[in-house]
């Protein structure tokens, strides 16, 4: 994780001098070094909303069964109102209360919304693409059989894991990222969730949600959600199903 942060600021600095250079929505009257400056610090002060706001709706997605770029467009949306009373602030030198009211307030919001849907894209190009979507908007998900055992310690996992690290208990989908939970630790894995579980081969476990794959023998209690349904693994953790996903469970006899 402390890579892949290092990686998005140094991205929003260099997206920063980049827009500066060209100045703009206005800017390009700026001196070019305080231009450039100017747009490397709106970009960071973006960054600081952009990103939890991003994992907040990641969150929402996972819990409501949204599709990924609902999620991505409740943050853009959400998030550019604060970054916009900073650049406004910053920009035209008003105080708060002068850049909530002012008239132009609505014109900059449509251009940080432009730019951080800009930002949004290249980061995802950086990064690399997410899961294909569904016609529904969600990954389809690929059920792995249920039967066989799954992986032992001293059997060489199929994931770049380290030495040691012991049986896949559940794996969950982070934006471009893997976290794989075994028995009382964890990895994050730059990977797409689909290779993960394709990885995975026969382990026995089942993909329950988009973002989740879990073992089998992982789930300690189910209980009912309305319609849809939670897994609670040994470790304490709480793994929602996928509505689409009940009939396979349930024939395979995890309901």
């Amino acid at each position: 994780m402390a890579k892949r942060l290092t990686i998005e600021l140094l991205a929003m600095i260099l997206l920063g001098l980049l827009i500066g250079l060209l100045g703009p929505f206005g800017t390009f009257d700026y001196p070019t070094a305080q231009r450039m400056l100017s747009w490397v610090i709106w970009l960071l002060a973006g960054y600081l909303f952009f990103r939890p706001t991003g994992i907040v709706a990641t969150w929402l997605c996972e819990a409501t069964g949204l599709p990924r770029f609902a999620g991505r467009l409740i943050a853009l949306v959400v998030a550019s109102a604060p970054v916009t009373l900073v650049v406004m602030m910053m920009a035209r030198r008003l105080s708060f209360a002068e850049a909530l009211r002012s008239p132009g307030f609505g014109a900059m919001y449509l251009y940080i919304w432009v730019i951080a849907a800009v930002v949004s894209i290249a980061m995802a190009v950086l990064f690399g693409r997410g899961e294909p979507a569904d016609k529904d908007g969600g990954s389809t998900p690929e059920p792995l059989p249920a039967a066989a055992p799954a992986p032992v310690a001293d059997e060489p996992a199929a994931l770049p894991l380290p030495p040691g690290f012991g049986p896949v208990r559940a794996l969950k989908g982070e934006d471009h990222y893997v976290r794989v939970i075994g028995e009382g630790r964890e990895e994050l894995v730059l990977m797409r969730m689909r290779d993960a579980v394709d990885r995975l081969g026969t382990a026995g476990g089942q993909r329950v949600h988009r973002s989740w794959w879990v073992a089998k023998d992982a789930v300690a209690s189910v209980r009912r959600d309305g319609r849809t349904a939670i897994l609670t693994l040994t470790s304490g953790q709480e793994v929602p199903v996928a509505r689409d996903m009940m009939p396979t469970l349930r024939s395979a006899g995890w309901l």
